[in-house]
């Protein structure tokens, strides 16, 4: 069983597919971190409402929810060089080079495993083995444990639910569900 798990995610919003991933995490680590920066933002999923959403329902978990504010915070705190989030639309080798970063110089830790319900997640993996190596934070392999790829046991996304909350309301923690509630 990996003893520190990873889930990275915009969660804009958190919803019901967020969630089985996550838990699906939590059952199989002792320790999980969970992940969340996006660029740009999105409208109603600010980094202070994420954080409070992560914080609501997954609280024995170690949250980070980055923008750029916040990196330039932890850089002025440290002697860390400022970094910026790349854009989602950012290729795969930033993404998880920024990913790796945040692990190894602003968490102090590497994982021994990711969780994702992506394609990508079997490249995410290897990415971070070879970035922990470098750092000289572990030899052995990061594993990739993929959940619900096909989107079977929760048939949402986080486009369908900003495109229309009322009618994904049903897939929404009522905390976020809260969120969208005039």
């Amino acid at each position: 069983m990996p003893r520190v798990g990873l889930v990275v995610g915009k969660f804009c919003p958190l919803h019901r597919g967020h969630q089985l991933l996550i838990e699906f995490a939590q059952a199989r680590c002792d320790q999980l971190v969970i992940l969340s920066y996006t660029k740009p933002e999105f409208a109603g999923c600010a980094p202070a409402q994420r954080a409070r959403w992560l914080g609501a329902l997954y609280p024995a978990a170690t949250r980070l929810v980055l923008d750029d504010a916040e990196l330039a915070a932890f850089a002025a705190r440290t002697a860390t060089p400022q970094r910026i989030l790349p854009d989602n639309d950012a290729p795969d080798a930033e993404q998880r080079a920024f990913v790796g970063w945040v692990c190894t110089d602003v968490l102090g830790l590497a994982v021994d495993a990711v969780f994702t319900s992506e394609d990508y997640g079997d490249g995410f993996a290897a990415a971070l083995t070879d970035i922990f190596r470098a750092a000289g934070r572990r030899s052995a392999p990061v594993e990739h444990a993929c959940f619900d790829r096909h989107r079977v046991q929760a048939p949402v996304s986080g486009t369908a639910v900003r495109g229309d909350p009322v009618a994904f309301h049903r897939d929404l923690p009522e905390v976020v569900a809260r969120s969208y509630r005039p």
